[in-house]
């Protein structure tokens, strides 16, 4: 074969190298990015929680895109012979042909810190982050009492024994909102002071009427009736009792719920001293999760970071603290978002070889 066929062949390999390498290329680095990015954001959250219940800083960073460039190349070889044929007859290649493929992806994140980071952190979550995860909680009453730091007056202090009413509350919420009959929705009104979530309780005519009664005598409304028709109660948020036939929330920061969930871990008696002092808490408390601490690297996790020597994570076989660590990482995903997006942060664009 001439040279100028060899690399006629050459090129036409390559052609069809890019034909296959693009499609090749999204079939198995998609997924690859995907779980580590995915991986990465679990283990970054679960450091945080582990950083704050030892009184350290945390930062965090979000991978903000993902660009992978591919390259693809070709090469044409051909050997010949000088001298006797006898000599290097059977030995040569008369023609090489090989096409060469290289992906160089470019990762950029976004620092996530300053007054705008911490103002997300420490302000209270807003009535739709707090109604989409209570929406994701299907009921778990915890998520309730974790999120509001008082309800009509009933108080919910962190890492104390909330008021038996509240307690009540809470239970109540979580069999009315399972069956069916309690929901949040969002008021359609023009007035910029009227509320725009609110509570419907229906279809509880028979078998949770009183379930409906005494849920509406916790919360003090003694002028809404349950006679079986629609309830519709506003939900305001405030500090106090203002609006009369309503629910009155104030709800807690993300760094408050972090805190709490950093009392759930099983500190090991060596490192007692480094954590921060906790107050003595309910103990009829559910708690959100746990997260469990070993010498050794854990066999059986679905998130785990080393600290200080040991290895703290949540074990694969505890469905509840799964459920939850999944929940608190959307909770942490909304308050961020935007502060994700904004494209004045600086951006830290780092190349991986």
């Amino acid at each position: 074969m001439k040279t100028g066929s060899a690399l006629l062949l050459a090129a036409s390999l390559a052609c069809a190298g890019c034909a296959l390498v693009g499609p090749a290329s999204i079939s198995n680095g998609r997924g690859v990015y995907s779980d580590v990015i995915n991986n990465t954001e679990d283990e970054q959250l679960l450091k945080v929680i582990v950083l704050e219940r030892f009184g350290q800083t945390f930062g965090m960073l979000t991978v903000s895109s993902v660009t992978a460039s591919i390259k693809v190349s070709a090469t044409a070889g051909a050997q010949a012979g000088v001298g006797s044929k006898q000599a290097y007859e059977g030995n040569l290649v008369p023609l090489a042909v090989g096409v060469a493929y290289e992906e160089n992806p470019t990762i950029s994140y976004v620092p996530l810190s300053g007054e705008a980071f911490l103002s997300r952190m420490l302000a209270p979550i807003t009535p739709p982050q707090a109604t989409l995860l209570l929406g994701a909680a299907n009921g778990d009453g915890a998520w309730i009492r974790e999120m509001c730091r008082r309800i009509n007056g009933m108080e919910n202090p962190a890492h104390r024994a909330p008021s038996p009413a509240l307690k009540r509350f809470a239970a109540l919420e979580s069999k009315l909102r399972r069956a069916g009959v309690m929901e949040v929705g969002t008021l359609a009104s023009s007035d910029a002071l009227a509320a725009e979530y609110f509570v419907r309780i229906s279809g509880y005519r028979e078998s949770h009427l009183e379930q409906v009664r005494e849920l509406l005598a916790v919360l003090g409304l003694k002028e809404v009736k349950a006679d079986g028709s629609d309830i519709v109660l506003p939900i305001y948020i405030t500090a106090g009792n203002g609006h009369p036939n309503a629910i009155n929330l104030q709800l807690r920061s993300t760094l408050d719920i972090i805190r709490d969930v950093g009392r759930t871990i099983q500190v090991p008696a060596e490192q007692v001293k480094y954590a921060l002092p906790l107050e003595a808490s309910d103990p009829d408390e559910e708690q959100l999760m746990t997260i469990r601490a070993s010498k050794s690297a854990p066999e059986d996790a679905v998130v785990a970071i080393p600290f200080r020597g040991w290895w703290y994570y949540i074990d694969a076989t505890d469905a509840r603290s799964k459920r939850a660590f999944k929940l608190l990482r959307l909770m942490v995903g909304l308050r961020l978002e935007e502060k994700a997006s904004d494209r004045s942060a600086p951006v830290l664009t780092i190349p991986a070889r």
